[in-house]
């Protein structure tokens, strides 16, 4: 029996994030998800709390603060209403929706990732917001989410896509082990196919001439170590999927060797394939530990526009 999932959806009333309830209804119904609907109203528009204004906001207000501040709540309402309704019709349970709906305490971001740390399985919330950019951008809602959760996996959807098919891009990290458990049970309920896809950057063999035979030789070795190591990882990875109760017909592997740019080819692989959830770990091999959130995994969150990216921790 497949263990139930607990999910938070962060929603702030923007198509964006009703798509993300619309992907957790369409595509988690087989988990028997316990769904945490959360909403957090800010007392003063986003602009006066960056310039710490809001409570000068409310006093120009003064007369019309209560009529604003009722409106947004009339508003986040309907719309957790409209939210609850489309979980329903995906033949959901009404005692596994949960409705969170607060005032602002310290930062609408800061209070999403404060409540995903209560024993969540994913944080999901809409690649934008309320707001009109294209991508995510240092300074947004869902930039901050997704950079400053660190032991809930993030869903970050983009999209309008179904869980038929898994990209997990991968390497031989403690992370991405990680990850693979977790995608596992995920794909054995939702019955989807798992492509795993491993891309190791290009080296540079500095003092080594590879216009001679014998340079060319030491190059050729090296390579067939790398392809080795790959399909040694690949092999595991696959076991742990299978033992996850993935069918092993469902699972299948590609990697690119001397790529140029390890995020352009996750991102391409991803757009070709038409894939449901894109999966990456929070932190590969090469990560820098000063950062928050790992270079490729940056790029890609940044870039993936029309898919359902996954960081996983």
């Amino acid at each position: 029996m497949i263990e139930s999932k607990k999910l938070l959806i962060a929603v702030d009333g923007s198509p964006h994030s009703l798509k993300a309830v619309s992907y957790v209804a369409h595509n988690c119904a087989a988990l028997n998800p316990r769904i945490s609907l959360m909403y957090v109203i800010s007392t003063a528009p986003e602009a006066f709390w960056d310039f710490e204004k809001a409570g000068f906001f409310k006093r120009k207000m003064r007369a019309k603060y209560t009529e604003w501040k009722q409106n947004k709540e009339r508003a986040a309402e309907a719309f957790l209403d409209e939210a609850r309704k489309l979980i329903l019709q995906a033949n959901f349970r009404e005692e596994d929706i949960n409705i969170i709906h607060r005032e602002r305490l310290i930062g609408i971001a800061h209070d999403i990732i404060s409540e995903s740390s209560e024993g969540y399985d994913a944080l999901v919330l809409g690649r934008r917001g309320s707001g009109k950019m294209q991508d995510l951008f240092p300074g947004s809602v869902s930039y901050k989410i997704a950079q400053g959760v660190e032991n809930t996996p993030v869903w970050v959807i983009g999209g309008d896509t179904r869980l038929r098919k898994m990209l997990l891009a991968v390497d031989g990290s403690e992370n991405c082990r990680r990850a693979v458990d977790y995608v596992g049970a995920f794909a054995a309920a939702a019955g989807a196919e798992v492509t795993l896809f491993s891309v190791v950057r290009d080296f540079k063999l500095q003092l080594l001439d590879v216009s001679t035979p014998r340079g060319e030789e030491i190059e050729s070795k090296l390579l067939e170590e790398v392809e080795r190591d790959i399909c040694s990882m690949f092999d595991s990875y696959r076991k742990r999927l299978e033992q996850a109760g993935v069918q092993g017909t469902r699972i299948s592997i590609k990697y690119k060797l001397r790529s140029q740019t390890r995020a352009g080819d996750i991102l391409e692989e991803a757009s070709e394939g038409d894939y449901g959830a894109l999966i990456i770990g929070r932190r590969g091999l090469s990560a820098m530990q000063e950062l928050p959130l790992g270079q490729v995994a940056t790029k890609v969150l940044h870039r993936a526009k029309d898919t359902a990216v996954w960081i996983v921790p």
